[in-house]
Parts: C-alpha cells; sequence; structure tokens
C-alpha cells in the first residue's frame, strides 16, 4: 500500500503539467516533451512486472487515433516492462470482440492480472495521471482493503461494469476515476471503462451524459459527480 501511495503522491505533483494541451508544441508530431518523458520514465521505476497495454484503433472515423497512438507509442519507450501491442479494429476483430472493443481509440490494460481496465479516447489532461497510475499499480498484487469494505465487496454476486464519462479538464474527474480503478484492482467481478465524453458526442447522448464526472454502474444506475467512497462501494452491490 505505501508503494502505492507513493505513486499517487508523485502523480499529483504532475497534474497541470502532463499533457494539458495534448500535444508537443515544439514537435507536432511527438505528444510528450522531454521533461514529461523524464518524469514520467521516474514514475515507470515503479512497476513491478511486465504490463501489457492493448491499443485499438481504425483507419477511418478516428478523431484522436493517430495522437494517441504516438503517445503510446512514446511511453512504451520509457520501460521495459511495458509492452504496447496495437490493433485494428477491422483487421484485429476477433480481439477487438474479445475485449468488447465499442469505440475508439481504445486502452487496455493488463498488468499481473486483467484487472478489467479500459480507456476510450485520448487519455491527455488531467486524465493522464489516472491512467499512468494504474498501469503501474496493475503490475502489483490486489490491493487490500479494510474489513468493513471487503465485506460489502464480497456480497457482489455478479459482474460489475462501471463507465464514468470524463473531460480532460474536468477537476474533480481524476479522483473519481482513480476510485473505480481501484475496486476493479481489488475484486475481479469489478470492471472501469474511463470514457471521454469530449470525443464521443453520440455515445454521450445515448447515455444522457449532461455533466461529468457521470457513472454509469452495470448500465442500471447513474449518479452524477463525486461519490464518496460508502456509497461508491454501496452502488457497485446493487448493481451487481
Amino acid at each position: 500500500m505505501e508503494k502505492r501511495i507513493k505513486v499517487i503522491i508523485i502523480s499529483l505533483m504532475l497534474i497541470g503539467t502532463l499533457l494539458m494541451a495534448g500535444c508537443n508544441e515544439s514537435n507536432p508530431d511527438k505528444v510528450l516533451s522531454e521533461s514529461d518523458k523524464t518524469e514520467i520514465k521516474k514514475m515507470l521505476a515503479n512497476v513491478d512486472s511486465k504490463v501489457d497495454i492493448l491499443l485499438f484503433t481504425s483507419e477511418s472515423g478516428c478523431y484522436s487515433c493517430s495522437k494517441t497512438e504516438t503517445l503510446m507509442k512514446e511511453f512504451d519507450q520509457l520501460s521495459d516492462k511495458i509492452s504496447l501491442k496495437v490493433y485494428d479494429t477491422e483487421k484485429n476483430r476477433d480481439m477487438a470482440t474479445k475485449y468488447n472493443i465499442e469505440l475508439v481509440p481504445a486502452i487496455v490494460v493488463i498488468g499481473k492480472e486483467d484487472y478489467g481496465i479500459k480507456h476510450y479516447g485520448f487519455p491527455g489532461g488531467k486524465e493522464f495521471n489516472p491512467l499512468l497510475e494504474v498501469i503501474i499499480s496493475s503490475s502489483m498484487e490486489r490491493p487490500k482493503v479494510s474489513e468493513e469494505i471487503g465485506k460489502k465487496v464480497n456480497t457482489i454476486s455478479n459482474p460489475v461494469e462501471v463507465k464514468i464519462f470524463v473531460t480532460p479538464t474536468c477537476p474533480s474527474c481524476p479522483d473519481m476515476v482513480r476510485g473505480a480503478y481501484y475496486y476493479s484492482l481489488v475484486s475481479e467481478k469489478i470492471s472501469t471503462v474511463t470514457i471521454m465524453s469530449n470525443e464521443f458526442e453520440e455515445y454521450s447522448k445515448y447515455y444522457k451524459i449532461s455533466a461529468v464526472p457521470t457513472v454509469i454502474f452495470n448500465e442500471k444506475f447513474s449518479k452524477e459527480g463525486q461519490m464518496a467512497e460508502e456509497a461508491f462501494v454501496n452502488y457497485l452491490v446493487v448493481s451487481s
């Protein structure tokens, strides 16, 4: 747990500096600046074991596939424990089906286990750090929770998919995403999908998204705004 806390603290220091513009002004063909790479490389030193990052793209109709692929290829070069695999959803339909890819670009994180972590859209602005943190955390063993929370989590009877709609500039979205990712790491019955709602207008309209963060629990319950941990866990239980 101490190692996880250390990672998060370091990451919080980076908020406001990494990928806020979503591009490298000195070189438009790159996303990360050299200073970004230096800081990220320091954080990736916390990775315990190999992490596979699966990136799903498409050659047509994808707003941010090219930029996301550039970012993830740069990221891949910063640690020998990170392995990036890129798939085209048309050419690799079997893989897209296996991971239930609905939108592109899609980033799937598979660490020590497949924790059910998925991100749709370019992970820029304030959403980069939660993704970076969970990549690191996924390389470790499942975290332990308090006895009280553990009892509630153990009552989850069926798989729960948590969808969180966010934007790059939303101040409260990162903490909501971090919380959901954490419980995906805690329980094999919980998976988390983060959606950059600014990129997927029709998808967001389907879910009637009018504010961020908005959390959808198993297609059953929708909750806007930041949530306390106890309330979040209660929604996980009742939606299972």
